[in-house]
């Protein structure tokens, strides 16, 4: 229990530690100010108690102390006014830390360029509960840790006029006082990063989203699945948090041990305190600064609400400087960006999912010329778009190499960007139709660097991807493409494939070197899907480009067609040279061909009866 105990404080004092780095970094100045403030209030704390003892002995003397008088009146004038200008620099700084702990956690979530972080169970759950943590509107650790730092400094005055009654009694209650906020304050922290970390809860939180998120809304409601998703989201509740009550029951046991010993010192402390009055020991004025100063000590123990607000903020600053140290540190980008089509090289690359035993590449080979075009093809599940993730350095190989322009995209950040990829799932942002085209353009501008003009490009790129009825349609660069906000508007399907397409043609004039479509159109029709392609390798005509896709009609126009399989590449040509091989690509192009005919056919027998 000793080591527990230790160790728990040891947190607690790494704790408080983050927690000064944190309002430094929210104002040097109005941190200054909070502590002169704090320290003025425990000199008025000093004023009144002593004071009004000194004033007290006067009257019973019969003779009124005017200067003790004006030094209590003053005191209790400059207490209210003190814990006012606390709340304020809390106030203030409590507004400056919330975006400064969101920026955290983004910075944290995004360092390492890859994603095998974010599907970590364990990181997720840290950055999940950070999130909900600091958006939660009653959470005030920031200004809760001034009020906490004035009822500290308050106790610390009330100690200094016990001492001076009786040091031996001051250090009695202290060391009980003490001993009982220690074990409250180490008990309450491991509370919340028990609960921080819990992944138990995650179930739950997944069933309350489903009954409260607009998406799931209509299917939640038209299968009548409301009651059952609450129930669930309660059960699922219960059954986490029952191990979670079960833990603070045993954490509970040196708080206990440490109220007794409180309470014994302070009945010692108020025995002698009775005991000197009694004998005539002590004057009135000590009797009434020393009983004052034994209350006003609890300024050092349990603080309630405002104590565990700032153990709760303690628990997140320990859990994102954890989460921190557990992060890989980011990778400094090469000096200057490459342009024009870049090379792609695999070698002998393996890899395999986290969770997985069997491995989705094991010795994968694939060079691709700059100023190629090459279709990727394969079964469902063969690895295509893992290839992809590879190839952008969002996950690294267990073994062998991944280069782009001769470098390993996944420590450069400069090769990074040399890649510009349209996911099946892109993003469709909300933001203006300019930003959406010129993201990459708009950030490389973060550094300093000059480039193209914004607008030009992106007119330009959305020209190159068939996109001009997009424009005209929005009627404004300017316009968000989002119905949620005053003015905005919201796109078909095949309009926003067209401005993720522009965007990924705006990267090349940001640097990219390879552009990849990445199975985007799968929600498409075949046809629909053959002329965005069709588009895409006209419009990116000697630069070196990636198609993947399950239909392979769609991908025959690309200079060579690669086919995956087990993890290795088992055909590699033109169109026509795999029709004419006979093997597994001549194959699946003919099924898909027999199918879509059949679907025709049905459409036509359809059309005419």
């Amino acid at each position: 229990m000793t080591s527990q105990i230790s160790a728990r404080l040891a947190r607690l004092r790494r704790g408080y530690s983050l927690l000064l780095r944190l309002l430094w970094a929210c104002s040097p100045a109005w941190t200054v100010a909070g502590v002169v403030t704090s320290l003025l209030q425990a000199v008025a704390a000093i004023g009144v108690m002593i004071g009004s003892g000194r004033l007290l002995q006067s009257l019973v003397d019969g003779d009124l102390d005017r200067l003790w008088l004006t030094v209590t009146l003053v005191s209790l004038l400059v207490q209210p006014v003190a814990t006012a200008a606390i709340d304020v620099v809390g106030s203030v700084e409590q507004g400056r830390a919330t975006p400064l702990l969101l920026e955290r956690v983004a910075t944290l979530a995004s360092r390492p360029h890859g994603i095998e972080h974010l599907e970590d169970a364990d990181v997720r759950q840290s950055i999940d509960a950070a999130i909900e943590e600091i958006n939660q509107q009653y959470f005030l650790g920031v200004q809760s840790t001034w009020q906490v730092l004035g009822y500290r400094l308050w106790g610390l005055a009330a100690l200094g006029v016990l001492a001076a009654w009786s040091w031996w009694v001051a250090l009695l209650a202290l060391a009980g006082t003490s001993l009982l906020n220690l074990t409250w304050s180490a008990y309450s922290q491991q509370i919340f990063e028990d609960i921080f970390r819990d992944r138990t809860r995650r179930r739950s939180t997944w069933y309350r989203n489903l009954l409260v998120d607009h998406e799931s809304a209509k299917e939640i409601r038209l299968f009548g699945l409301t009651d059952f998703g609450l129930a669930r989201m309660t059960a699922t509740w219960r059954e986490a948090m029952v191990v979670i009550w079960e833990g603070r029951r045993l954490k509970r046991r040196p708080i206990w041990f440490a109220l007794v010993l409180m309470f014994a010192a302070y009945a010692v402390a108020l025995s002698a305190l009775a005991h000197d009055a009694w004998v005539g020991a002590i004057s009135t004025a000590v009797l009434l600064s020393s009983a004052q100063a034994l209350v006003q000590l609890e300024g050092l123990g349990m603080l309630g609400d405002n104590q565990t607000m700032v153990n709760r903020q303690m628990a997140l600053l320990l859990d994102l400087d954890d989460l921190d140290a557990r992060l890989p540190a980011s990778t400094p980008a090469s000096d200057g960006v490459g342009h024009g089509a870049a090379a792609v090289s695999l070698r002998g690359v393996r890899f395999t999912y986290p969770g997985r035993t069997e491995p989705t590449f094991d010795g994968l080979d694939l060079d691709i010329a700059p100023g190629s075009s090459v279709a990727v093809v394969g079964a469902n599940g063969a690895g295509k778009s893992t290839l992809i993730k590879l190839l952008c350095g969002l996950h690294r190989p267990e073994s062998g190499t991944v280069l782009v322009d001769g470098g390993d995209p996944g420590v450069d950040d400069r090769l990074r960007r040399r890649v510009a990829v349209i996911f099946q799932e892109f993003v469709r942002y909300q933001l203006p139709l300019r930003d959406n085209v010129a993201l990459a353009l708009l950030a490389d501008r973060l550094d300093g660097s000059r480039g193209p003009d914004v607008e030009a490009a992106a007119a330009r790129a959305l020209h190159d991807a068939v996109g001009d009825p997009v424009l005209r349609r929005v009627g404004s660069w300017d316009r968000v493409l989002s119905a949620e906000y005053d003015g905005g508007t919201d796109l078909s399907g095949g309009q926003w494939q067209r401005v993720a397409l522009a965007r990924a043609l705006a990267a090349v004039d940001a640097g990219a070197g390879v552009l990849v479509l990445d199975e985007p159109t799968a929600a498409l029709d075949v046809r629909a899907e053959a002329e965005l392609f069709d588009s895409f390798l006209e419009v990116t005509r000697g630069m070196t480009t990636i198609l993947v896709s399950h239909r392979l009609s769609s991908v025959r126009h690309a200079e060579r067609i690669v086919v995956l399989d087990h993890g290795r590449i088992v055909e590699d040509g033109t169109h026509e040279e795999l029709v004419a091989h006979g093997g597994r690509y001549a194959r699946m192009f003919a099924l898909q061909a027999e199918r879509f005919a059949m679907a025709g056919a049905g459409a036509s027998e359809e059309a005419a009866s």
